[in-house]
């Protein structure tokens, strides 16, 4: 990117973007299966979620009440990994199992940081910026930011579950930006996925950057592209 664009506030997405799973999905579900006598490989796993989550429903609840959403929450990833687990072979007491793995994505057991995503939101966030994040997450995502240190820099979180859209549906960086009283100019947004992310936040008038890390040579002409969350500053001025 060769000249500064303007902005009052940066938006991020989450997973990908600020941080990851600690270790790959595989993995974790894997080591968390042991105990329930797992017969596969965490490879096996990771292959059957890659396959399975892209194709479940969007997660995404309208008006619900916090009890019954967090239900359906619940509800929703329950019909994920227990789809993982019928394809790779299935663990004696399930239910239970679900409970933990539910449990370990809600905090660092399941989380890490990327090596730069503190140090790029404490530099934002002193550069005068507005900060949030839009992401298709649940509620689990305020315990996540909170164990990952991060919560204390953003402005705001919208979730899909929360909003009843998820991206790249434009009504949920519509309601970030209302939140705000931000026009979409006045917008960027970060994340690693065209398709969500920079086809999402396109549509709802906001700028896009993509973030990519894994150096993917199929970016869209036009696309404002960054291989680390610490480029943006040198890109991204206060408006």
């Amino acid at each position: 990117m060769s000249s500064s664009i303007y902005a009052r506030a940066i938006f991020f997405d989450a997973v990908g973007t600020l941080f990851q799973v600690r270790g790959g999905v595989g993995q974790v579900y894997w080591e968390i299966a042991r105990p329930y006598g797992v017969r596969t490989t965490p490879e096996a796993i990771e292959q059957a979620f890659r396959e399975i989550f892209p194709k479940a429903p969007p997660l995404a609840f309208s008006r619900l009440q916090a009890g019954l959403l967090r239900r359906s929450e619940k509800k929703w990833w329950y019909a994920v990994v227990f789809e993982v687990f019928r394809r790779v072979g299935m663990i004696r007491n399930f239910d239970r199992y679900f409970e933990e793995v539910f449990r370990a994505f809600a905090g660092i057991r399941g989380w890490e940081l990327y090596p730069e995503t503190r140090a790029a939101l404490h530099d934002l966030k002193k550069a005068g910026f507005v900060l949030g994040v839009i992401s298709n997450f649940d509620s689990r995502i305020l315990t996540v930011c909170t164990d990952l240190e991060i919560f204390e820099y953003l402005d705001s979180i919208q979730v899909s579950s929360r909003e009843g859209a998820a991206k790249p549906d434009p009504q949920i960086f519509l309601k970030a930006l209302q939140h705000h009283h931000l026009q979409p100019r006045e917008a960027v947004h970060v994340g690693d996925s065209l398709k969500d992310d920079v086809m999402g936040a396109a549509a709802a008038g906001l700028i896009p950057i993509y973030l990519n890390r894994g150096h993917n040579p199929d970016v869209p002409e036009g696309v404002l592209s960054i291989g680390k969350l610490t480029e943006i500053l040198s890109t991204v001025k206060p408006l």
